[in-house]
């Protein structure tokens, strides 16, 4: 049995999408990006959408936009994807790397506020594997120092925040469309905020520096999102709430098998998070985490690892002179999760195959 970590949930409708985009001639940015950014905006319930090539470039876009630039401080976990960082370092600015909590692996507004300094021009909290960090806590430290949030919601489509979908929630949201998460384009990203200025702003940034053909009033880049794109986009969004739906019901069944176990922690979820996204199922295990990991690949199951903490990269290592100590909760807490299966399709038989040979495997 060979048994993925997640699942490309794509058929028909998006094959027939994009045949129909390549037969209309068109396949830069044009009518299907505006559809497809102005059916996302009214899904999480934001004024504005900006679609872009991935999620790294929103992410760069949002930073552009609020103007960070060499001497300035933006605050993010270190337990994140590396393009978190990397966009601060696009802008000649300094990613200052903080740690998680240990239970939500979710950077707090605690953890922030000790990180402000009067260089700090930027936040960018992290809703670690589709988990929505406590927004009304970060964003109040925030409207205290006056400082802006760029949210990273690469993995969260779908998840809920009190009741709010995540998506309008904070001044900027920025998302990922990688073939791993809850939708896909193969790549892209979006941008979702409510500021009528910022959003003329990126959208200048995103086509080369343009406010009409060939006038470029700023220097831009090609973060332009291409018709193909687009076009996939739109099916994979009238499928959203099933793919939520269907990875919460496989979460839950996780959630009772190992919640007895002696070895095997499942995710823990606040209570103000109304609905978890599940881009990823991390469970914390007792240790022995590679080994653990290279038993269930023997046995046909595949796994992740969550993302190396950014002060353990090499290349950060080597610029900011971090070791594995710099940051001790978050490197602890990553040398213990390991994510496994959870995608719409995933069937009973299979999940339960999953559940045993981890237990078997940790006892």
């Amino acid at each position: 049995m060979e048994i993925p970590v997640a699942n490309v949930f794509v058929g028909e409708e998006e094959a027939k999408a994009v045949y129909d985009v390549v037969k209309s001639g068109w396949l830069s940015m044009g009518k299907k990006t505006k559809e497809f950014e102005e059916r996302f905006a009214k899904v999480v319930g934001a004024k504005h959408g900006i679609a872009v090539n991935n999620g790294t470039s929103a992410l760069h876009l949002a930073l552009a936009a609020i103007g960070a630039k060499h001497g300035d401080e933006v605050i993010l976990p270190s337990l994140t994807f590396i393009s978190t960082a990397n966009v601060v370092l696009y802008q000649n600015a300094r990613p200052v790397l903080v740690e998680c909590d240990p239970k939500t692996y979710n950077v707090t507004a605690d953890i922030i506020e000790k990180a402000i300094t009067k260089k700090t021009k930027a936040i960018i909290p992290v809703d670690m594997n589709g988990m929505p960090a406590d927004y009304d806590e970060i964003l109040e430290i925030a409207e205290k120092h006056s400082i802006p949030v760029i949210w990273d919601s690469a993995e969260s489509l779908g998840a809920k925040y009190k009741g709010r979908i995540v998506g309008s929630i904070a001044p900027i949201h920025v998302f990922s469309f990688f073939p791993n998460k809850n939708i896909t384009t193969g790549e892209g990203g979006m941008i979702t905020t409510d500021n009528d200025e910022l959003c003329e702003k990126m959208k200048v940034l995103r086509n080369q520096g343009q406010d009409n053909r060939y006038h470029h009033i700023v220097i831009g880049y090609n973060y332009r999102m291409t018709e193909v794109q687009a076009a996939i986009g739109i099916e994979q969004l009238k499928k959203l709430e099933r793919v939520v739906v269907e990875k919460q019901r496989i979460a839950n069944v996780y959630n009772k098998e190992f919640a007895e176990t002696r070895h095997i922690w499942p995710p823990f979820v606040p209570n103000y998070v109304s609905q978890h996204a599940w881009y990823m199922y991390a469970v914390n295990v007792d240790g022995h985490r590679d080994e653990i990991v290279k038993k269930l690949k023997e046995r046909g199951i595949d796994t992740r690892l969550s993302f190396p903490p950014i002060h353990i990269q090499p290349v950060y290592k080597e610029m900011f002179k971090f070791s594995e100590n710099s940051l001790p909760v978050t490197y602890a807490a990553w040398s213990r999760l390991v994510n496994i299966p959870i995608w719409p399709g995933l069937d009973k038989a299979r999940q339960q195959y999953v559940i045993d040979t981890l237990i078997d495997i940790c006892e």
